[in-house]
């Protein structure tokens, strides 16, 4: 069942040096709604309800959910490159082209070792602005129920129910299977809410589910009951656990 929320306004953060600032709002439906009563409400038009929406039909019911502003979408800084020269002394070149020689040898004989992932980055400006807005919204979610491939508020699963508040909270990102979002994190020791939770071998080998962590041992994930919070602390949860991690792209740059 989903929570009695008559309207839930959501901050909305662009990724933009200036931090600006923009709102997103879910509203539930109640009884005598229509699409046109509720666009005219908030100034938008029906057609961009069913497209945030992804609804084909005008039909709605009551307690559904509603995203009924424009959902947040982000930039990324554009670094400039200083052009370098390129022009090396005589003597340079053929000591490198020595060099290049005896690498080329050596890497004959070495097998280089597997990267070692390092520890996630603290969150950047942005990133504390995301995840100020991210649990708030994932709580206000439960109950939402479990739909395969699900990325909307009609139904989520795991990896989908993690798009969609990330998008909502400011953060633009695509849609990709738990699996892609652990190797697009590095891991946290002390995981702060807001950070992710990994879990390998629950309905496939290897990486299969994740939420986010909410503090006390506790995380909010998209499991076969639908959008529920559930304890880390569980002998299942326990059992699959793989690591807490943040993203790459809410950690303050190299």
């Amino acid at each position: 069942m989903f929570k009695k929320v008559l309207l839930v306004t959501v901050l909305l953060f662009s990724f933009v040096s200036t931090a600006a600032a923009s709102t997103s709002a879910l509203y539930e439906v109640k009884k005598g709604d229509t699409l046109s009563k509720i666009a005219k409400a908030y100034k938008v038009s029906v057609k961009d309800l069913q497209t945030w929406n992804k609804l084909t039909k005008d039909n709605i019911y009551v307690k559904q959910k509603l995203v009924v502003q424009k959902p947040a979408t982000a930039t990324t800084p554009t670094r400039v490159t200083q052009p370098v020269a390129t022009t090396k002394p005589a003597t340079q070149e053929k000591i490198e082209k020595v060099v290049q020689t005896v690498q080329v040898k050596a890497e004959t004989l070495i097998t280089s070792p597997a990267p070692v992932e390092l520890e996630a980055r603290a969150l950047s400006a942005s990133g504390q602005a995301v995840y100020s807005t991210l649990v708030d919204l994932a709580k206000l979610l439960e109950g939402t129920p479990y739909l395969y491939a699900g990325n909307t508020i009609a139904g989520f699963d795991c990896s989908g129910f993690i798009h969609f508040v990330h998008m909502q909270a400011g953060l633009n990102m695509t849609r990709q299977s738990s699996e892609s979002y652990f190797t697009q994190s590095a891991t946290v020791s002390n995981p702060v809410i807001g950070d992710l939770v990994f879990f390998e071998n629950t309905y496939k080998e290897g990486i299969s589910h994740m939420g986010i962590y909410i503090g006390d041992d506790q995380f909010i994930h998209a499991g076969s009951k639908g959008v529920e919070i559930a304890s880390l602390d569980s002998v299942y949860w326990k059992e699959h656990f793989v690591s807490f991690k943040r993203f790459h792209a809410v950690s303050v740059e190299k």
